[in-house]
């Protein structure tokens, strides 16, 4: 595992998509993603009956200002069609194959998954579109395309993941109107940025949570040291290369 330097501060995430609810679902039509997709609508999904809505889940970004030196990301990934680099440690595993990269934590409690929509479109059982994702803080990449780009962490339910690996916290990048997809464009290219961590297993052999109980399984997770070297790992994704 690598070394953590200093002292790491969790900030409280300040931003929602929507309400706070935290299942995702799989699969199904992603939209195009130079079409910007599915947009969030706090109207639309505001919960209905009279529910009170949950407190917002605490961040996952660490208050250093270069988490990719205190996480030591010394490794560095170029996509083949040099639509965006990421960095990743030393320590875990990494497997390049038709211009995606999967890693894996040194422990294998954290999977994830980079890759542009040239390369796997995003759709079917390896992409999760989270339903209401709660957002983190907006990253670097936002200077280098059009829109604003955050991380995000959401709970995700077995049935919603459809690939029996049990219920999971999942992390990724997301801009604020196109969840879980960040949109590329390489001179004449267009292209989208997938990244997709899970967190697994969580609630192993029990029924999916309820809202508030998903907020609070993922401000528990959201204090590992895999979750502040995921976050290290997103905020490092550039778009180019």
């Amino acid at each position: 595992m690598a070394k953590r330097h200093g002292t790491r501060t969790w900030l409280v995430a300040a931003v929602l998509l929507g309400t706070v609810t935290v299942t995702g679902c799989a699969g199904g039509s992603s939209g195009d993603p130079e079409q910007g997709g599915p947009s969030a609508n706090p109207e639309a999904s505001a919960p209905a009956g009279g529910e009170s809505s949950v407190a917002p889940a605490q961040g996952v970004t660490p208050a250093e200002a270069d988490s990719a030196a205190t996480y030591e990301l010394t490794q560095t990934y170029t996509d083949p069609d040099k639509l965006f680099t990421v960095k990743y440690p030393k320590d875990w595993t990494a497997e390049q194959s038709n211009g995606y990269l999967e890693l894996k934590s040194p422990d294998g409690k954290v999977t994830g998954s980079v890759a542009s929509t040239k390369a796997r479109p995003p759709k079917g059982d390896w992409f999760t579109r989270p339903a209401h994702p709660l957002i983190g803080l907006e990253t670097p990449m936002s200077e280098q395309v059009n829109g604003k780009v955050y991380t995000y962490s959401s709970y995700v339910p077995a049935p919603a993941r459809g690939d029996g690996g049990g219920d999971s916290v999942m992390w990724g990048l997301t801009e604020s109107d196109n969840k879980g997809i960040v949109r590329l464009t390489n001179g004449g290219d267009k292209a989208a940025l997938l990244a997709e961590f899970h967190y697994a297993p969580v609630n192993e052999g029990n029924k999916p949570l309820s809202q508030s109980k998903g907020v609070e399984l993922v401000n528990q997770i959201n204090q590992t040291d895999e979750a502040g070297t995921v976050d290290a790992i997103l905020k490092s994704a550039r778009a180019g290369a």
